[in-house]
């Protein structure tokens, strides 16, 4: 391969050798064989196979331990990595980075990573105190930093065996994650699961340091895996509130990983000394003599994004591309760092009972105690939910006196996030809304935002709010109430007469589970219902694809009831106009209920009205109201009449 850089997007294992799939250019792939390479495992006794020292993850002793072929059948005590890919486990060895360039020189493979001199300096400017204070975390820096700067080849689609297209971007953020992850191209613009990519990053991290990969057992420390007690929530006090701020710890948990030291061999280790350092409201504790090799990982991921690309994506100076690659990147970081707590609580190989309870324990704690100084301060919370604030009317001194005092004592960065004019908070948790200054509502885990929600019904709530806007006293939000109730009142109105489309009333809903493996009689939830009659039109609706449907008045279908019907099998006439309205009461409540506003109700309807209405809508009002469905057998007008008067 001489002195050219080839980017390495593949290994597979075949008989005794490792395959390496380079591509060089987007004309040719080039295959080079390493072998002979003997898949192994680690065991106990030492005298099982060729003897290597490694260290225990948890114990951070240095350990003599047999190097097993996979083929030969030996007894052992304990083992480690036997179920490890063979093809990942040369590559981890090697220390080459899947996606990364390389070069040949003396005869063996290696990573080729340029950084210019520019590069270097404004590296060693921003993370240079990381170096002294947190040399583990600055290698891993320095690690990240070098592998995602390099550049991206145009790959053909064609060359990694991927049968669907890929654009530019799709191809720059495959390869950073490649390079991230360490994990072949292919499965790094196909791959959906998160827990796989920070196992590989790991898992590399572990070989570089000379460590055992730990067994899912050992992570589990003797515990059975369970349930571990979730986030803080602080039930919202219901109202409408003026000036509410809302601020959030920003990266909690990657933070609370990071500033600590939260990690699989530091969470109740084995010094008697670290035992003091309780992690608040639990029996566990953290070490403070060793540094959290996933700690500092998931500490060296955040400052990257947050110090690094994050700013570039706001920077003039730079190019349109390199703001976009800046984008990319700073989003593939967020999104593992999102995930990174998550996957210590139930993933088979990252699950630690130990680990996930202290970091949501630090968590909880985070909120309880910013809760508690906000009050002894003067201020107003009135809900708080995971790694949110909300204060209602604070001083910009009181916010800014929080925000010092959470870096100061939680080592926490704690942000202004958003300022609502007006914030409606439900008596429900995780259900709110704000208007933003621009006028825009901001919409948060209520059921009438909900994407599942009819269009129509989410058309209706924009509609009703807009008088909300520039409401920012008592006196604006009494004259605003009764705007809401007129508009409200004309839409329900236009609902029973019928002025709506059949989309407008549509739902869409994810089927999860194989309708094909569902039981066999019983009642069939709405969305099978509706799978059930496209199905028997043979129309297939496949698990984790999306299922349409509209509400309907009951019908018999085969041996059953159904209340819903495909939107494209409904009609207009079929549609179930009162339970919609029900539905929509419902709904409303969440919105309503805090505003002091009642849903407004059908008035009795007058002689003249009912007179001048159109036939066709006096059909229709008939159906729309439960009271009158006993009376639905009647055909003369004049019956109906005396009945309404």
């Amino acid at each position: 391969m001489s002195e050219e850089y080839y980017w390495l997007v593949d290994a597979t294992y075949r008989e005794g050798s490792v395959e390496l799939t380079f591509i060089q250019s987007p004309e040719e792939a080039i295959q080079a064989t390493r072998e002979p390479f003997t898949p192994y495992y680690y065991a106990l006794p030492a005298s099982a196979g060729e003897l290597v020292v490694r260290q225990e993850l948890l114990s951070g002793q240095q350990i003599e331990v047999a190097k097993v072929p996979l083929t030969e059948q030996v007894k052992v005590d304990r083992a480690w990595e036997q179920d490890l890919n063979p093809a990942l486990s040369y590559v981890y060895d090697k220390q080459l980075r899947f996606g990364g360039p390389h070069k040949q020189s003396e005869n063996e493979i290696e990573p080729a990573l340029k950084i210019s001199t520019s590069q270097r300096r404004a590296f060693k400017k921003q993370f240079g105190e990381v170096e002294q204070q947190d040399p583990l975390k600055y290698q891993f820096l320095v690690q990240l930093f070098e592998q995602v700067i390099q550049p991206v080849p145009m790959i053909p689609s064609k060359e990694l065996g991927i049968p669907v297209k890929f654009d530019r971007a799709k191809l720059f953020r495959g390869m950073m994650l490649a390079r991230i992850a360490n994990m072949p191209l292919k499965h790094a613009l196909t791959s959906r699961s998160v827990s796989e990519w920070i196992k590989s990053m790991l898992f590399t991290s572990y070989r570089r340091l000379g460590i055992l990969i730990p067994n899912p057992a050992e992570l589990l420390k003797g515990h059975k895996p369970h349930r571990v007690e979730g986030a803080l929530t602080v039930a919202p006090i219901p109202g409408a509130f003026f000036n509410m701020h809302v601020l959030d710890f920003e990266s909690l948990y990657p933070s609370l990983i990071d500033h600590y030291n939260l990690s699989y061999e530091t969470v109740d280790c084995d010094h008697p000394s670290c035992r003091e350092r309780k992690v608040p409201g639990t029996n566990h504790y953290v070490c403070v003599k060793r540094r959290g090799i996933y700690s500092a990982l998931i500490g060296a991921l955040k400052d990257l994004r947050i110090h690094w690309f994050k700013p570039q994506i706001r920077k003039t100076n730079l190019s349109g591309e390199e703001r976009e690659r800046a984008r990319i990147i700073s989003d593939l970081l967020k999104f593992l760092l999102v995930s990174c707590g998550g996957v210590t609580i139930r993933i088979r190989g990252l699950a630690c009972p130990p680990f996930a309870e202290s970091m949501m324990a630090y968590g909880r704690w985070a909120l309880r105690t910013s809760w508690a100084w906000a009050e002894e301060k003067g201020m107003r919370p009135v809900y708080g939910d995971t790694d949110s604030l909300f204060l209602v009317n604070p001083t910009p001194q009181q916010v800014k006196w929080l925000i010092a005092k959470a870096k100061t004592e939680l080592r926490l960065t704690l942000a202004l996030d958003v300022v609502y004019p007006l914030c409606v908070l439900s008596a429900a948790k995780k259900a709110y809304f704000g208007i933003l200054p621009d006028g825009t509502p901001d919409v948060k885990g209520l059921t009438i935002g909900k994407s599942s929600s009819p269009p129509l019904f989410r058309d209706i709530f924009t509609e009703t709010v807009t008088p909300l806007v520039g409401v920012d006293s008592l006196e604006k939000l009494a004259k605003a109430r009764s705007k809401v109730t007129e508009v409200l009142r004309q839409r329900i109105a236009q609902i029973r007469r019928g002025r709506f489309s059949v989309p407008d009333m549509e739902q869409r809903i994810r089927i999860w589970k194989d309708p094909s493996q569902r039981e066999v009689g019983g009642v069939l939830t709405q969305p099978y219902q509706a799978w059930q009659q496209l199905a028997d039109a043979g129309i297939i609706i496949k698990r984790r694809e999306e299922v349409a449907f509209v509400k309907v008045k009951p019908f018999r279908y085969g041996k059953r009831t159904f209340s819903v019907k495909p939107t494209q099998m409904a009609s207009k006439r079929e549609i179930d106009i009162p339970d919609y309205i029900r539905r929509l009461e419902l709904a409303f409540q969440q919105v309503l209920e805090p505003l002091e506003i009642p849903f407004p109700r059908e008035p009795s309807a007058g002689l003249d009205e009912f007179l001048s209405s159109d036939p066709q809508s006096q059909d229709r009002d008939q159906e729309a109201s439960s009271d009158e469905k006993s009376r639905t057998k009647h055909s003369d007008p004049q019956k109906r009449l005396i009945d309404y008067s």
